[in-house]
């Protein structure tokens, strides 16, 4: 099973954010995890997406006459 692009793109985003942490100044963290929560949540819709795309390619097409 392959997933796209944009999957993989809003994980490294999340993954930065939380990395991006320490630098950070105290008063402006909370932007980095919203950030990071924010691209976690689109991660896992995507990642849903492409794996049900994945299980309707897989599945026989019905063909055949009624």
């Amino acid at each position: 099973m392959t997933f796209n692009r944009r999957t993989w793109g809003f994980l490294a985003i999340a993954i930065a954010m939380v990395l991006l942490l320490e630098p950070t100044p105290e008063k402006y963290r909370w932007v980095n995890l919203a950030l990071a929560g924010l691209a976690t949540f689109w991660f896992v819709l995507f990642l849903i997406e492409d794996i049900l795309r994945a299980r309707r390619e897989q599945r026989p097409s019905r063909g055949g006459s009624r």
